[in-house]
């Protein structure tokens, strides 16, 4: 009796950490599918370091704090008319986006993007897409991510690139006309 139990346990034991390795690099980062493409600064008129440092310090000085996931609190970030932008630190362990001394080398692309219609769902409505735009520690080149995904490179630089244009054009309008205080989140945001 006693063996029967054991063979079941080891069985049942062993699948459990089969399902695990299966499933396991899904929810721990091993094995996501991330589409990434390197930018070398200068090889882009828009997605450029320069245009980087610009967005970085436009939100630094005029944006809000917000909260967007569970690794950092209170982000600093910008609502822009079509997408959120949050910065990230540089340091892992400053979970709490403190600005003094701390860096912020990501931006991070938060956009509300048309799902197409599946079998299941005819109007399944929109999806939350994120873009990572991280400064290498060159500071010579942008890597651009997205994780969950399989889009190739040209493409995820294109899409990027329409953010940065966005983003560069809504400052331009926000500093040519002087306003003062900052924007509240749009509609839906």
């Amino acid at each position: 009796m006693r063996f029967g139990w054991e063979r079941a346990v080891k069985a049942a034991i062993g699948g459990a950490v089969l399902l695990a390795l299966a499933f396991g690099g899904q929810a721990f980062g091993a094995g996501i599918e991330t589409a990434t493409a390197v930018v070398a600064d200068g090889s882009s008129a828009v997605l450029t370091v320069a245009n980087f440092v610009r967005i970085k310090k436009f939100i630094l000085a005029q944006g809000k704090r917000k909260t967007y996931c569970n690794r950092y609190n209170n982000n600093p970030y910008w609502a822009f008319p079509a997408f959120n932008a949050y910065l990230n630190p540089a340091d892992p362990g400053n979970i709490n986006s403190e600005t003094g001394n701390f860096e912020f080398n990501e931006l991070v692309i938060q956009a509300s993007v048309p799902q197409p219609a599946n079998q299941y769902w005819s109007n399944p409505g929109p999806i939350t897409e994120y873009w990572h735009i991280s400064l290498h520690a060159t500071g010579k080149e942008l890597l651009v991510q997205q994780y969950y995904s399989t889009t190739d490179p040209p493409v995820l630089v294109q899409e990027a690139t329409e953010y940065f244009r966005a983003a560069l054009a809504e400052i331009h309008r926000h500093t040519k006309h002087g306003e003062s205080g900052k924007r509240e989140p749009a509609a839906g945001k």
